[in-house]
């Protein structure tokens, strides 16, 4: 008599977004509406309002420290309006940076960034690509 055993594998989760609520986002260049980034709406976006160059950037304030190992900078709808560079800096105060903790190459309109996990109550992502694309996001998530 044959007994099958089945040994069954579970995946183990790749984290949940963090909630939002209350967190507030600042650009530059100043365009748009920064809070539409992050709203849950993918009907509304933050858009540069301008062509790609080095230097654009947003930062947002999550309002107190969070621990996060995994960004998304959904730009899905303007398919080309993705980041074709990027570089992410966190800060505890909104003022010192250190250096980037995560830098890529943009490459479709859902960019996921892993990273090793961090503690931070400012996340900043500067777009350092070049395009004659605006750079819109529809929504950012962090993820633990």
């Amino acid at each position: 008599m044959y007994v099958d055993y089945v040994r069954a594998y579970t995946k183990a989760a790749s984290g949940s977004a963090l909630d939002r609520t209350g967190w507030t986002a600042t650009t530059s260049p100043v365009n748009s509406t920064p809070a539409n980034m992050l709203d849950g709406n993918a009907s509304t976006r933050w858009t540069t309002g301008t062509d790609m160059v080095p230097g654009q950037y947003f930062i947002v304030d999550m309002k107190a420290a969070k621990t996060f190992n995994k960004l998304t900078i959904d730009c899905t709808g303007n398919s080309k309006d993705y980041a074709r560079g990027y570089q992410v800096f966190v800060s505890s105060d909104g003022t010192n940076w250190g250096s980037e903790v995560a830098s890529g190459t943009g490459t479709d309109p859902l960019i996921t960034i892993s990273l090793a996990p961090k503690t931070a109550r400012f996340i900043k992502v500067v777009q350092t690509g070049t395009a004659t694309n605006w750079w819109s996001v529809r929504e950012f998530n962090v993820y633990n």
